[in-house]
Formats: structure tokens, C-alpha cells, sequence
């Protein structure tokens, strides 16, 4: 809200995001999904990790890679058709 000249201009933004069909997508409703993936996650089609965001060494960062990469490989899984 502006006051200019003793006048008032209201804006008001649209935060609603439109995909190309012309659906709205609702961000409080894709949050609502990671939050009941991250407290039920055996009905959840997906899983979170959580990494130490720094090392000490350049071995230790590749090391924490690896192992990441070796968790995914492992916890993916492909369907068949």
C-alpha cells in the first residue's frame, strides 16, 4: 500500500502458480505432501536424507559422496514394465 497525494493504491500480488494447463498448483498443498512424507513414511513413495554439510578433508567429502550415491542405488528402485 502506497500514499501518494492523498491517494491510496493498493497492490496485491497473486503468489499461486499456473502450470501449462491452466491448473492452479497450490504451494501449501505440495508443503502439506512433504510434511506427511516426512512423518509417514511408510505410505510415502519417497525418502529424505540428511548430510553433514561440511568436512574436514577432500577424502572425507568423497568418502560421504560415495556412500551417498551407494544409499541411492540401493533404496531405488526400478518398475519393470
Amino acid at each position: 500500500m502506497e500514499i501518494t497525494n492523498t491517494k491510496i493504491i493498493l497492490t496485491k500480488t497473486n503468489n499461486m502458480k499456473v502450470n501449462r494447463v491452466y491448473k492452479t498448483v497450490r504451494p501449501m498443498r505440495k508443503f502439506g505432501n512433504l510434511i506427511k512424507d516426512l512423518f509417514n513414511p511408510d505410505k510415502s513413495n519417497h525418502f529424505w536424507i540428511r548430510v553433514m554439510e561440511t568436512t574436514e578433508t577432500k577424502e572425507q567429502k568423497q568418502e560421504q559422496i560415495f556412500k551417498i550415491i551407494e544409499l541411492l542405488d540401493n533404496r531405488i528402485k526400478v518398475n519393470k514394465l
